[in-house]
């Protein structure tokens, strides 16, 4: 018997992250470009994104659209998080966006739901259109209707349908 220890195996490290598939880009995700000549409908520079209830979160809704301008269109866009805007900062906010839009950029504005900030319905009025966004399973219809009322139905480009948020998360 050989008082030699055992042999130990080769411990070989892998990047976990390099065994998975890459993502898909975003100019080539058919749902986005789907997504993204629906809101082609007519021009615009600035664009409210703009849920129907309180269980949408539209920044993510925002930036991926801010990405897909500027894959697409090749134009600079930028996002505003609106979401907890308040009444004495609007105009200042809206002057802002305003400067964005004619210096050429898109621009993506996101809100919380009217029954959360009224405030939202000042901004998505100074918007060049809006794209409401309905939670699957939890917008009622008639929340839907009354938003479409107050902004306008001529200002409303389309309809996100999103999953809800997971209850217990803000």
């Amino acid at each position: 018997m050989s008082s030699d220890p055992a042999p130990v195996p080769e411990v070989v490290q892998s990047d976990a992250l390099a065994l998975r598939p890459e993502a898909p880009k975003v100019w080539e995700d058919v749902r986005l470009q789907r997504l993204w000549l629906a809101t082609q409908r007519r021009e615009w520079q600035s664009l409210a994104i703009l849920p129907a209830s309180k269980s949408v979160e539209t920044l993510p809704i925002a930036e991926t659209l801010a990405q897909i301008a500027w894959c697409y269109r090749g134009q600079p866009a930028c996002v505003f998080d609106l979401r907890d805007l308040s009444l004495r900062l609007a105009e200042y906010q809206i002057r802002e966006i305003r400067s964005q839009a004619e210096a050429g950029a898109r621009v993506l504005v996101a809100l919380r739901s009217l029954a959360e900030n009224p405030t939202a319905l000042l901004v998505a009025k100074e918007t060049d259109a809006v794209v409401l966004c309905i939670a699957l399973g939890e917008t009622e219809i008639k929340a839907a209707e009354r938003v479409i009322a107050d902004i306008g139905r001529s200002r409303v480009l389309g309809t996100i349908l999103v999953r809800a948020r997971k209850k217990g998360r803000k």
